[in-house]
Order: C-alpha cells, then structure tokens, then sequence
C-alpha cells in the first residue's frame, strides 16, 4: 500500500473567471441573502433529521466482485468516524470508496479522505496503519483460524484509542479531560452522573407490576455500567487500557437486548426534557461503544472482501482556503467554508472516469450532512443515502474554479439554481417562525446496529465470541 504523503498548502475556493462561473444562474449575494432569511425564520434549523436506510435505496453495482452499497456505505462512515479526531462542527470528515476492479488479482480499494483534520500527519498515520492491518488480515491464509482476528481487531481498536482519547475523555466529560481553550471555562458534571436520570426513566417505561424484572434488569445494567464509568475516574490511571475497557463495556451494554428494548420505549414515551436528556445520553453511550464495533467491523469486511482489501491506498483532498463574506446570519460568523462532502463532490467532478472503476455511491460522513451539503448532493443526484440532521450553516459555500469542464461548471450552476429555488420556496411556505432545538449532528444507532450478513459467519460468530481483555500492567 502507498502510504499518505506530506500535506500540501490549502486551495484556493474562487479561481474562475466571469462567465465562466458556477454562480452564472444565479446571483450568489441573493443565495447567501435567502439563506440567512431562512436561518431567521426557523432557528438555523429547517428541516427535521431525516434519515434514509440503505435499503431504501438501489444497489446498482452488478460486478460480483464489488462491495454492496451498505457495505460501502458502513466501510465509509466509519474511516470518516475516525478521520474526525477533534470535536467542534468543522471537525467533520468525509470519505469515497472507490472500488478499481480486474478479473486478475490486480483488484484495489482507494479510500479518499476530505476534511480540515486530515492535515495533522498523526492522523494520517492512524488511518495508514489501520488499513496496513487490514491489507495483511485480507492476505492471510483461509485456513487462518477465526478466532486469530481478535488480534488485529485489538490492533486496530488500540490504534483508534491512541488518538482519539482526547475526544472520547470530552465524550465522558471526564475531569481527566484537557479542556480546549474556547471550552476552558464551561463547567458541566460527568456523563455517568446523567445516569441516574435514565434509570428513573425506567419506572415510566416499564411501570406494570408484572414488568418489574425486566426494568429490575434494566436499572441494574445501568448501576454496574455507571460503577464502570465512576471506577474510571476514581483511578488516576488514564492509560489507554482503561479506556479500551471503557469502551468495550459500553459496546456490550449498548448491544444488551434488553437496553436497545429500553431504548426503543424511551423514544415512545411522552416527550419530556428529562426523557429528551436521557436519550441524549443514550445517543453519547453509542458515540463511544461505535470504536470497537468499528475495529471489529473493519476486520470482518477485509476478511471477506480480500480481493479489494488486498491493496488499499489511502488519498487525501487538499483541504479549501476560507472566504470573507459580508452577508451572514451571525456577527461573529463572516467566512465561508468549503465542506468535507462538496470536496468530495468537486473531486470526483473534476476527475476522469475508468470502465474499470466503480466509482463512489456514497459519501460516508463522521456526521449527518448539514442542510445545505444535503440540498447540494440531492440536486446533484450522484450519490445514495442522503442524511441530514437539518441544521442550516450559511458560511457554506462551492469552489468556483476554472479547472471545471464546461459541462462540470453548468452541472453546479444548474445545482445552486434548483438549491436556491427550494430555498425561496421553503421561505414562501414558512409564515410564522418555527423554533426547532438544535439536533445532535451525529448518530452511531449501535442500539439497533445488526453486523451485515457476509460470507465468512463463522468470522462474525468468532468476533462476536471474542471479548476485550486488556492487562492493566
């Protein structure tokens, strides 16, 4: 596999020269200007989260040797979860497979990476070495016994703490967290202290006397997860095998049949914001729990796709200058910037097709796409399962750039059009001002996660089998 190469300077966003522009339908002041109208009018958030199930979408791929569309889509977001290592809404990273197929054994994986994080060659790093593990796993012998792949699952799984501890110490709010600077002064307990607001919520979802074990079992899985949680932070060690550990107890609890039923009925009951709170627990516990589905989840799709797995290299987009702009909803908020899936989407605009690539059906994201990303690929019509949590941000903004083809530059012209259409329009609709909360821009849904069906089950049986046991000397 190639390894990544040294970072380059940023892009320039505007390089195009009138007319020859993307924004030749439609003037970009008046698109800016509608956008922050609509921001006013429905509190930055237009839209609920949608969320569109791979199964609800078309696997068009016909080559046998190819990844189906969920794995690809699975195989994506979750190298775009780890490319985001930093918290913050511009810590969102984006991913491509594309799959380069040959009847020989000259098969190939390339996974192209976009987002401001991937500059930091620690990161990069992390993702060469992980897809180093999954090149050797795809190319070992098929007598190799399952049960050996707990070994680069823990590989990987170690990896993927080393560099994302600090994220996963601000997921747990934890007082071993170094805070950065812009949060220095907020103050707020640890996740496990929210505990106990979710097991209260278990009388009201199971309130029958004859369902008294099953919320007894309930409650008593959240006590010993919170002892787990507590027992972290009571030990000054905060190593990387207490966190592994963490981790790995928190993918069990959020794998208990009994939490997901739990899960499910919380979401049934009475809107309250005590119950609002404890699913916004429920949905951290998933953030956490996903690093070692991932790990485990790599390992198994290299394992049974060996003949793209067996050479990957790994590509990374440039990142995008920001840009100044005088039109914004917000005082402080005055640069646009150019979002981890329009780089993609430029990219692929800008490259040449090959018969023997098929190129990326989706865009895997560390996030649900932004409102204005999710306009942006639905009218461009490239790409399946679109996701949004419907948050609206208007320093978004496209490259203009004369590298376009004549064809490109009218494909975007015409997508900003139709966007700024559907934008005027929802403006039209909307009468009185609609207040939505601000939505959590991120999702694991490992509560309902089912591993894919593969063919190597004994694998998954193995690997589900398998438990994290970490020494603490």
């Amino acid at each position: 596999m190639r390894l990544s190469t040294e970072t380059a300077a940023l892009q320039a966003v505007d390089t195009a020269k009138p007319p020859a522009t993307i924004w030749s339908r439609v003037c970009q002041d008046d698109f800016r200007n509608n956008l922050v109208a609509l921001e006013k009018k429905t509190n930055a958030v237009p839209v609920d989260v949608l969320s569109v199930s791979v199964g609800d979408t078309e696997d068009h791929s016909s080559h046998g040797a190819a990844l189906p569309l969920a794995v690809e889509k699975q195989v994506a977001d979750d190298l775009a979860y780890l490319a985001a290592v930093t918290e913050g809404a511009q810590s969102v990273a984006a991913v491509c497979l594309e799959q380069h197929i040959s009847n020989g054994p000259a098969s190939s994986l390339v996974c192209r990476v976009a987002g401001m994080d991937v500059v930091d060659m620690s990161v990069r790093l992390m993702l060469d070495k992980i897809c180093e593990i999954l090149q050797h796993v795809s190319s070992s012998p098929s007598e190799l016994h399952m049960q050996d792949l707990h070994g680069p699952a823990m590989a990987i799984f170690g990896l993927i703490i080393e560099q994302h501890q600090q994220k996963l110490l601000g997921r747990l709010r934890s007082q071993k967290w170094s805070k950065p600077a812009y949060l220095a002064r907020t103050h707020k307990k640890s996740l496990w202290k929210d505990f106990e607001n979710v097991i209260h919520r278990a009388q009201h979802v199971y309130p029958k006397r004859s369902e008294k074990m099953i919320r007894t079992d309930v409650q008593d899985r959240w006590k010993a997860l919170a002892e787990t949680y507590q027992n972290f932070e009571d030990v000054a060690d905060d190593s990387q095998k207490m966190l592994q550990l963490l981790v790995g107890s928190t993918y069990d609890f959020c794998q208990s049949a009994a939490i997901a039923s739990f899960a499910r009925k919380l979401e049934d009951v009475h809107a309250t914001p005590q119950i609002a709170a404890a699913l916004k627990t429920l949905r951290q516990l998933e953030k956490i729990g996903a690093y070692w589905r991932i790990a485990k989840v790599l390992v198994k799709t290299a394992r049974s796709y060996p003949s793209l797995f067996r050479e990957i290299s790994i590509e990374y987009i440039t990142p995008y200058v920001s840009v100044p702009t005088e039109i914004a909803h917000e005082s402080w908020a005055k640069t646009c910037h150019v979002h981890a899936e329009v780089q993609l989407a430029v990219h692929y605009a800008l490259s040449t097709t090959s018969d023997c690539t098929i190129w990326p059906r989706v865009i895997g994201t560390s996030k649900y796409y932004c409102y204005l990303c999710y306009l942006f690929l639905r009218y461009q019509g490239k790409y399946q399962a679109l996701n949004t949590h419907g948050r609206l941000y208007d320093q978004w903004t496209v490259p203009d750039l004369e590298g376009y083809s004549v064809e490109a530059r009218e494909r975007f012209a015409m997508v900003l059009e139709a966007m700024n259409s559907h934008i005027a329009g929802r403006l039209g609709e909307t009468t009185a001002l609609i207040w939505r909360p601000e939505p959590m821009t991120s999702r694991q849904n490992l509560l309902c996660y089912q591993q894919t069906a593969s063919p190597t089950e004994e694998l998954e049986d193995a690997m589900q089998r398998a438990t994290i046991s970490v020494p603490l000397t």
